[in-house]
């Protein structure tokens, strides 16, 4: 029970402006420098435990390892290790289901691997049986050496395609062994200090930090840990509060919500949100263009460029702004119990590649964590579909054509003529794909489409179809003209 509390905590993250001296920081980031290496470290130990046992190990004993950290500031350092790498093995879990889910394999085998994978044993043999219950029936299979065999070829596969973490950049996540915040009742120039144990025994740093007026106002309880980061000899110290859930009453029971750039944010009630918001980032291109430009000429490292780093903090920092406002925007307008959207896309053709990169990096991550949050602090249902054909499909007659979206803006059905936004289109497809239970999130394309144009045929038979020419034009339909009656004819006419 304990576990589950602390898993629904809500958790905000506050900066607090610091006024430290160069001593002082120097003394930090000696600290934060040992606290990347020894991270480091313990991942590479953490990772061999993993591949022997199966899992990875926040209490394991590093008292062997050599650091200047102290052994309070290296169990520190390895609950964040351990916390970043099992973030990292959720995501290959989910990667995992999705190669699962679209492919070809029995179902049987299907639900075997899904098994495996929902506990972990792509390496380590713990269970016999896979087990699942189904309409409150139980079910058993044998799992086969060949299934555990797929099941590690499976992630092996994956993990060879993507990069473990890094920990040469993390910042520092200390909780109360090694620093702690007080209130400052001796001066008015400063609200708080936080004490820093530093790599000199008994000889912390006291830094002296300004309140954060909206986090002090907000709702809830600061939390005994604290994130320390020095970048460009600044440092940045953010303060965690556990946050109280709010009271919500829901005014609609669903809104859906597609997402572009140009608008950023289309609901299936009509709005546009974010008219500007590609106009921006357009802008914004065309600079870390001409920078990038600048810098290819002169061999520099864009990391290494401070002109550089400050464009994309900025357009982060634009990026969650707009989120975060647009999305608080349709939660006060409606007030929904639930927010439905298809698996996040993020990029224009109108855009560099370099910043499509930045864009899908940084916006898919933002929205994500806006949802959540959502989800958290109102207890807003987020369902995501599968957003195959959503902006070819006629959110009217169920047509789907890929002639129908004739620009970005504009879409208009072959089949009806219904003519309307395409990405209003687009959002009410999405609340439309949830209720066919036929198409979860990881059913393969092919398939969606088959299951769109089965039901179009069967809604619209004979007469109330498209036109044969349309059809016929139409590849998606190829397959389908042979069932079709000629001439096109219901009972109506006949």
């Amino acid at each position: 029970m304990k576990n589950k509390q602390k898993e629904n905590r809500i958790i905000g993250t506050y900066i607090y402006p610091s006024f430290a001296n160069k001593n002082k920081i120097y003394k930090i980031k000696a600290v934060l420098l040992e606290y990347r290496k020894t991270a480091a470290a313990i991942a590479k130990l953490q990772w061999k435990n993993f591949y022997t046992k199966g899992q990875f190990d926040k209490n394991m004993n590093i008292k062997s390892l050599q650091s200047r950290l102290t052994e309070r500031y290296k169990q520190t350092c390895q609950w964040q290790v351990v916390s970043i790498l099992e973030g990292f093995i959720s995501n290959i879990q989910q990667e995992f289901a999705k190669i699962v889910f679209s492919s070809n394999l029995p179902e049987k085998t299907k639900r075997i691997l899904l098994f495996l994978n929902s506990r972990k044993e792509w390496l380590i043999k713990k269970n016999k049986k896979a087990v699942w219950y189904e309409n409150n029936e139980k079910t058993e299979y044998e799992i086969t050496q060949e299934e555990r065999l797929l099941s590690k070829k499976i992630f092996k596969h994956i993990l060879s395609k993507w990069n473990k973490p890094r920990f040469r950049n993390i910042s520092m996540m200390l909780d109360s062994k090694v620093a702690i915040a007080e209130e400052n009742r001796k001066s008015k120039t400063f609200d708080k200090w936080i004490k820093i144990s530093t790599l000199e025994r008994n000889k912390p740093v006291f830094i002296p930090l300004k309140n954060n007026t909206y986090a002090e106002a907000v709702d809830g309880e600061f939390l005994n840990f604290y994130q320390i980061e020095v970048k460009e000899n600044k440092l940045t110290v953010r303060l965690i509060k556990e946050l109280k859930k709010k009271e919500y009453e829901p005014m609609i029971p669903e809104i859906a919500i597609d997402l572009g750039l140009d608008p950023l944010f289309a609901t299936d009630k009509g709005d546009l949100i974010g008219k500007q918001f590609l106009t921006f980032l357009t802008k914004m291109d065309e600079k870390i263009t001409r920078r990038m430009a600048y810098l290819q000429k002169n061999g520099i490292k864009p990391s290494q460029d401070t002109m550089y780093n400050k464009m994309v903090k900025n357009l982060r920092e634009f990026l969650k702004n707009e989120i975060n406002r647009f999305l608080n925007h349709i939660v006060e307008l409606y007030r929904p119990a639930r927010i439905v959207v298809e698996k996040l896309d993020f990029r224009s053709p109108e855009l560099s590649k370099r910043l499509n990169r930045l864009i899908q990096q940084f916006g898919k991550r933002y929205i994500t964590e806006k949802l959540k949050r959502l989800n958290e602090l109102y207890g807003i249902e987020i369902v995501e579909v599968n957003p195959a054909y959503t902006s070819q499909q006629c959110s009217k007659c169920g047509y789907v054509d890929k002639d129908n979206r004739k620009s970005t803006h504009e879409f208009e059905c072959k089949a009806c003529r219904y003519k309307i936004n395409a990405q209003i289109n687009g959002a009410r497809n999405i609340l439309n794909r949830r209720s066919i239970e036929d198409i979860k999130i990881h059913t393969p394309k092919k398939q969606v489409l088959k299951i769109l144009i089965e039901q179009y045929l069967e809604r619209h038979k004979g007469c109330n179809s498209a036109p044969l020419e349309v059809l016929s034009s139409n590849p998606y339909f190829s397959e389908f003209l042979d069932t079709l009656p000629i001439p096109l004819e219901c009972d109506k006419c006949l």
